[in-house]
């Protein structure tokens, strides 16, 4: 199979916590009985792929990403016998499973480090971990979480040294110089490639191995193991997703992206381009920053999301510049000034003031651009969040599934669900839920399949060619995505006023134009062609006559 024909180029991702997605058991606890229970719904919906948020036993100080085995399931969520069962369903649907893997540091509590912590300094055992006596090691790597540690080293008591750690201090970074780790965490891929799975994201990959004098980031000794994991992968004989979480420039994260490393990774300066561009009505440096993106990685290699589990992370300057910063925080809603490391802890809605036009927009050029569309759990319904809950908690609250008490998550008593349920106003789950939007013919949702459903019919915007096209306006952005049979013109309108322009059609001078989402013809393209486009306003036309075989061949599944 090419590269291009993977099953990964341009497929949509969907983002869930099995925590948070529906209770099988009645515990108050997501898990993977509840998940299973609601494949049906993703395929409906038009889901290609699943990505999950950790699975592993954890002491969840992290939401799970402090592990404490990477080979078996948290007995809150199940056990191996019930993710192979969810596994065989989803494929059974359609459908990919994507592991959230974390490469870089274990929980304190993992076995590992317990024994490391005993074990005499410079044994075997200890240097499974980075310690030291000095903490001044390391000056130049950024502290990331800033808002709860202030240095990037913790004393051990035991051990009676210093180890490592670049996130939370109960998340000991893992010591790659030890080729023993780099077997261990080889191994962890090839287990999880024996049970069926379809792909990994490599959670914080640039940080696995530190040097003086940088910043301890992406490292060529990273670059090194990570070509040795995908080696493991190739071996496997499987079609294996490889994708990096890498939150820096895209010149930097594209440096994951070559012919024997990984094979996508998460473009998130462009996610914050397009924050700012909504935000601010202009999109110069959006359109700068999509062309920056296909120049150095080509190809629909990016992974393109709009919110996720965690906090859209600004950085200090290193992962956008400070300008787009500066936009992102005048124009868009906070409430109760929510700012975690200099972030964005909110859901889609509320961010966007609840409007569902610039909701639509935005995800609507989420499906356009060249990559993989990730889609967070929730966000087809547009459903808000609970500020004030700890941590990075207000946006991983239960899925809303009916009207019925706990939004249908789950039949326990309210104190034993693992967050509770939104009924903030506008965003109440009473209203805001899968069942009462299924019947509303103008919802969110429906709106979300019906997109998803044309883009499948639509294999130019799958894996097509992109090609910007010059726009008179300042708030819209056009491009066509093309490939051997079909040709998708894109125009959106990033402000809150409608707008109209005329567009150099002259190349495809004569051809036909359709729109796509309503079938309207419009007139045959020409160098001054005409087009309007309400507030947050889009649409997608097909340029010319299309091959209706290959249309068909591509149509969307038909409802479980």
């Amino acid at each position: 199979m090419s590269e291009k024909d993977c099953w990964w180029k341009g497929a949509i991702v969907y983002q869930l916590i099995p925590r948070s997605f529906s209770d099988g058991n009645g515990d108050g606890i997501g898990d993977l009985q509840g998940l299973t229970s609601r494949l049906g719904y993703l395929r409906w919906l038009g889901v290609e792929a699943i990505w999950l948020t950790p699975i592993y036993p954890s002491p969840l100080q992290d939401g799970g990403y402090d592990i404490t085995d990477f080979k078996n399931i948290h007995p809150e969520l199940g056990d191996l016998a019930g993710f192979h069962r969810f596994l065989i369903a989803a494929h059974s649907h359609g459908m990919r499973v994507i592991l959230d893997l974390v490469l870089n540091h274990t929980s304190h509590l993992h076995p590992w480090f317990q024994r490391a912590r005993w074990a005499p300094k410079g044994s075997t055992e200890r240097e499974v971990y980075v310690w030291s006596d000095d903490r001044s090691r390391y000056r130049d790597a950024p502290v990331l979480f800033r808002n709860f540690e202030t240095s990037n080293w913790e004393w051990d008591d035991v051990a009676k040294q210093y180890y490592f750690h670049r996130f939370l201090r109960n998340q000991p970074d893992l010591n790659y110089e030890n080729p023993w780790v780099q077997e261990q965490m080889l191994e962890v891929v090839d287990f999880w490639i024996q049970r069926g799975v379809d792909g990994f994201r490599l959670d914080a990959v640039p940080f696995l191995f530190e040097e003086e004098g940088t910043r301890c980031e992406g490292l060529k000794e990273t670059h090194s193991f990570l070509k040795k994991i995908r080696k493991r992968v190739d071996e496997s004989g499987k079609d294996i997703l490889l994708i990096a979480e890498a939150i820096q420039p895209v010149n930097e994260a594209s440096k994951y992206l070559v012919n024997d490393e990984l094979h996508g990774a998460f473009n998130f300066a462009l996610t914050a381009h397009l924050f700012a561009a909504i935000a601010s009505g202009s999109i110069h440096l959006l359109s700068d920053a999509i062309c920056e993106a296909q120049q150095v990685a080509p190809e629909c290699s990016w992974a393109l999301p709009l919110r996720n589990h965690d906090e859209l992370w600004l950085g200090d300057g290193h992962l956008v510049s400070e300008e787009v910063v500066k936009m992102i925080r005048a124009g868009l809603h906070q409430g109760h000034g929510h700012w975690l490391n200099w972030g964005i802890n909110r859901r889609l809605a509320p961010l966007l003031n609840g409007d569902p036009r610039a909701n639509r927009l935005m995800h609507a050029l989420l499906y356009s651009l060249p990559g993989m569309p990730c889609l967070y759990y929730g966000d087809e319904l547009g459903m808000g969040d609970w500020p004030g809950l700890r941590d990075r908690d207000p946006n991983r609250t239960p899925m809303a599934w009916t009207p019925l008490r706990n939004g249908g998550f789950s039949s326990a008593p309210d104190p034993l669900l693992v967050l509770p349920p939104i009924t903030a106003p506008g965003y109440d789950y009473r209203v805001i839920n899968v069942e009462v939007q299924k019947e509303l013919p103008g919802s969110l949702l429906n709106w979300h399949r019906r997109m998803l459903t044309c883009r499948r019919l639509l294999p130019a915007l799958r894996n097509g060619d992109f090609q910007l096209l010059e726009s008179s306006h300042p708030s819209v952005l056009a491009f066509v995505r093309s490939n051997e049979t079909m040709t998708v013109l894109v125009a959106a309108n990033l402000s809150a006023a409608g707008t109209s322009l005329y567009l150099d059609l002259s190349q495809w001078e004569g051809s036909r134009t359709r729109e796509v989402i309503w079938g309207a013809e419009y007139p045959q393209a020409n160098d001054n062609w005409f087009i309007y486009l309400p507030s947050y306003g889009f649409s997608w036309w097909l340029i010319g006559e299309v091959d209706e075989a290959l249309v068909q061949s591509n149509s969307p599944m038909k409802d479980s």
